[in-house]
């Protein structure tokens, strides 16, 4: 009798490890198919530096601002 409780828990532990295994693969797949595109990233690159183009030639920011920003944007 006690065998056999020690056969279903080891079967309990085997699906429950197996359910966790599955999570984690369906976890890894979701990432991988989450990640940001290269071209969507140097779209955006380039409306932020349009953007803050934009804003130094209307005067909103200065030059020494406009450099540290931009600096910024291409270091990411």
């Amino acid at each position: 009798m006690i065998n056999l409780i020690y056969i279903l828990i080891f079967l309990i532990l085997i699906f429950v490890a197996y359910l966790g295994l599955k999570a984690v693969s369906y976890g890894i797949k979701a990432k991988q198919k989450n990640k940001p595109d290269k071209k969507f990233k140097k779209k955006n690159i380039t409306s932020e530096l349009l953007n803050l183009n934009n804003l130094y030639k209307t005067g909103a920011i200065t030059k020494e601002e406009f450099k540290k920003a931009k600096k910024k944007i291409l270091n990411n």
